[in-house]
């Protein structure tokens, strides 16, 4: 068995509750109880548990370690190779936020967190094979993979790439991702399902 999950309380848990207003007492509590549980009492997740997390999920399917990488940097908000909770609740936060339902902080928030998840080598622009990366991921991960059309992985996400990449220059600046994902938010969609439902399904054990 693993670490019983140590329970936040007293001003800690107070200053989460202020942090995300938009969760009540019970989600913040289940979320705390199953990050505990995946980070064996540790209170933060490294870069292999957060892949193990994605992979048990997904069956091993290869995919999820490609999704599990890039979604781990954006939540890795100090770079210090670890995510810990707050880190973990920020994202989550974020994932679950919709860009027609939010302020526009939060819609700002959630735009430069998709982007910075594409943007794996952490350039600042995302180029073609970054785009291609991601669409094989989900392509894989998918059950029903017809949002690809007739076409390939790679096809779907070229066309996406060039409707994105207004100038033509082979780069997609942030700029360019904001304008693109306010017009088809299949850019955003094709980054779920967050990590709050890998979290559900998922108990690592020591």
């Amino acid at each position: 068995m693993g670490n019983k999950p140590a329970k936040p309380k007293g001003r800690y848990l107070s200053e989460l509750l202020r942090q995300f207003p938009n969760m009540n007492f019970d989600e913040l509590f289940n979320v705390y109880e199953d990050f505990q549980a995946q980070s064996r009492g540790r209170g933060r997740l490294s870069k292999s548990d957060f892949i193990k997390v994605y992979r048990r999920a997904f069956r091993g399917n290869r995919g999820a370690t490609t999704l599990a990488e890039n979604i781990f940097q954006s939540f890795d908000t100090d770079n210090s190779g670890y995510v810990d909770f707050v880190e973990f609740l920020v994202g989550l936060s974020l994932t679950e936020a919709s860009l027609g339902g939010s302020d526009r902080e939060t819609q700002f928030k959630k735009l430069k967190w998709a982007f910075n998840v594409y943007d794996k080598d952490r350039s600042g622009t995302i180029d073609k094979q970054e785009m291609r990366s991601i669409v094989r991921a989900v392509s894989e991960l998918a059950p029903d993979d017809s949002f690809l059309g007739n076409g390939s992985a790679d096809d779907f996400a070229d066309r996406l790439f060039n409707h994105v990449d207004a100038n033509g220059d082979g780069d997609i600046t942030f700029e360019e991702f904001r304008r693109g994902a306010e017009i088809n938010e299949t850019l955003i969609d094709l980054l779920l399902p967050a990590p709050a439902s890998i979290l559900d399904q998922q108990t690592i054990y020591c």
